[in-house]
C-alpha cells in the first residue's frame, strides 16, 4: 500500500519506519528529528527502510505524481496539514482514500476535519486510532500492542484499516472497533486514569511519611489486589511529559465546562504540580531554609527514562528552585543535558556533567529525579565519601532504603517512612 505520513515527531518518525519496515511504500513528509530518531533501534530501521527504497522524506515543495491508499498524520493538526500541504493532498487522495489520526487533539476531531475535507469537495475517509507510544519503548508498542482502537464510522473503510494494521496483529486480535468519537474520548480519559493513579499514590506517599510507613510495601500490598493490579502505583517526584501533561487538561476543561463541575482532574494536575515541588521541600527543610552556597548534586533530568524530553519534568522544577536560593546545581543525563543547557543558559551556578559521579564533585547531598537504569545500583561508599552531608534524595525510590544507611549515609524516598515537619507550603 501507499502512504502518506505527516509530522514530525517521535510517533511520526516510528510509524513510518514500521509501515515500510513491513512491505508498504512510505512517503514522510516532515523534518528528520534528531531527537526523534536517538529512540532506541529507530534510527537503524528508518536508514534500513531509506535503503530499501520503502521509505522517502518529502517536503511541502516535493513534486508526487502517485496517490495514496493512506494519508496519517500524527504529531500535527489535521487542519495545519491540509494549509500547510494542500496541493500535494488535492492531486495524491483518490476515492476511498483514508485519513488516520494518531494523536487527536481534541473530542470531535475527525466530525470537524471530515466537513472541512466536504466543503473542499475532498471525498475521503477519516478514521481515528489513538497510538500509544512510550519514548523508550515506542518500537515494540507499536510493533507489538496490547490494543489497536480503531475509531471508525463508515463500515466501507474498516477492512482497509484491519488490512494495514494486519501485520502488527497476527499473534492475537487486539483490534476494537468503535466510533470515531469514542476513540478520540479513550484516549483523553486512559491518559486521565494514569494520572489519577499517580497523583493518587503521590498522596498516599505523603502520608505514608507522616505515618512512619514506607509506601513502597503498601504499593505491594494493594497491587496484588487483582481489581487494582500494580501498574501505575510508584509514587515520585510528580509525571511529565507534554502528551499526558495535555490529555490531561484538555479533558479537565471539558468537566470545567458541565454545570456540576466536580473537577477530580484539576485536583489531580494540582497534586502533580505540588508533587513537583516535593524533592525541592525536602532539601530545604534538611538545610534548614538556608540554601545559598549548598552544592546540589542532581542525576537524571528527563521526565522518564529513555528520553532526553525535559518537557514538564520534575527536575527541571527543582533546577529552577535551588537556583532561585543560592545553591550551586550539578547536573548528569544520559541524554538530556543539551536540552537543560539550552533552558537555563543563563544559570551560572548550573554544570552539567558527562557521568553521574562527576556530579558529586563537592557535592553537599544528592537528589535522583529519573529512574535511569545506571542510577539503580550506584557504588554506595563512593557516595559516602563523595557528598559532604552524606545525603540521598530519592525522587523515584529506585534504592533499598537499608542499603544506603547501612553505609552511613541518610536516605529520603517518597513516602518512605522517613517525614519532615515542613516550614513552608
Amino acid at each position: 500500500m501507499k502512504i502518506a505520513v505527516f509530522g514530525n515527531g517521535l510517533q511520526s518518525h516510528v510509524v513510518a519506519a514500521l509501515f515500510a519496515s513491513v512491505g508498504n511504500l512510505v512517503d514522510f513528509f516532515g523534518k528528520e528529528n534528531s531527537n526523534s530518531l536517538q529512540e532506541p533501534g529507530l534510527f537503524s530501521l528508518y536508514q534500513a527502510q531509506q535503503d530499501a527504497k520503502r521509505l522517502a522524506n518529502l517536503s511541502a515543495g516535493s513534486q508526487v505524481n502517485k496517490v495514496y491508499d493512506f494519508i496519517v498524520i500524527s504529531d500535527i493538526s489535521p487542519i495545519q496539514v491540509v494549509n500547510t500541504f494542500k496541493k500535494i493532498i488535492e492531486k495524491s487522495i483518490k476515492q476511498g482514500t483514508t485519513f488516520i489520526i494518531f494523536t487527536p487533539s481534541e473530542i470531535g476531531e475527525v466530525d470537524q476535519f471530515s466537513n472541512m475535507l466536504e466543503s473542499k469537495s475532498l471525498s475521503t475517509f477519516v478514521c481515528s486510532i489513538p497510538l500509544l507510544v512510550r519514548e523508550g519503548r515506542a518500537i515494540q508498542d507499536f510493533s507489538r500492542p496490547d490494543n489497536i482502537i480503531i475509531g471508525c464510522d463508515n463500515k466501507e473503510a474498516l477492512p482497509k484499516i484491519k488490512s494495514l494494521f494486519y501485520p502488527f496483529n497476527r499473534v492475537k486480535n487486539v483490534i476494537k472497533e468503535v466510533s470515531t468519537r469514542e476513540a478520540e474520548f479513550s484516549c483523553f480519559a486512559g491518559n486521565a486514569m494514569l494520572a489519577t493513579r499517580l497523583s493518587f499514590m503521590n498522596e498516599m506517599a505523603n502520608l505514608a511519611e507522616k505515618s512512619q510507613v514506607d509506601i513502597d510495601v503498601v504499593r505491594e500490598c494493594i497491587g496484588s489486589d487483582p481489581r487494582i493490579g500494580r501498574d501505575y502505583l510508584y509514587p515520585g517526584c510528580g509525571y511529565g511529559g507534554q502528551a499526558l501533561d495535555q490529555n490531561v487538561e484538555k479533558i479537565a476543561s471539558k468537566l470545567r465546562s458541565r454545570e456540576d463541575n466536580l473537577g477530580l482532574l484539576d485536583v489531580v494536575a494540582k497534586i502533580n504540580e505540588r508533587q513537583k515541588d516535593l524533592l525541592f521541600r525536602k532539601i530545604w527543610t534538611f538545610f534548614e531554609t538556608d540554601l545559598k552556597g549548598k552544592n546540589i548534586a542532581i542525576w537524571g533530568a528527563s521526565f522518564k527514562p529513555g528520553s532526553s524530553n525535559i518537557e514538564g519534568a520534575p527536575a527541571v522544577k527543582l533546577i529552577d528552585a535551588l537556583l532561585a536560593q543560592g545553591a550551586t546545581v550539578s547536573v548528569y543525563d544520559p541524554l538530556a543535558l543539551d536540552k537543560i543547557r539550552l533552558l537555563f543558559h543563563n544559570s551560572v551556578n548550573l554544570h552539567l556533567v558527562e557521568s553521574c559521579y562527576d556530579a558529586l564533585e563537592g557535592a553537599d547531598v544528592l537528589a535522583i529525579c529519573t529512574e535511569w537504569k545506571e542510577f539503580w545500583s550506584p557504588d554506595l561508599n563512593k557516595l559516602y565519601k563523595k557528598l559532604q552531608f552524606r545525603a540521598i534524595f530519592d525522587g523515584r525510590n529506585i534504592l533499598d532504603p537499608v542499603q544506603v544507611k547501612t553505609v552511613g549515609l541518610k536516605y529520603f524516598g517518597i513516602g518512605r517512612g522517613e517525614s519532615f515537619e515542613y516550614q513552608c507550603n
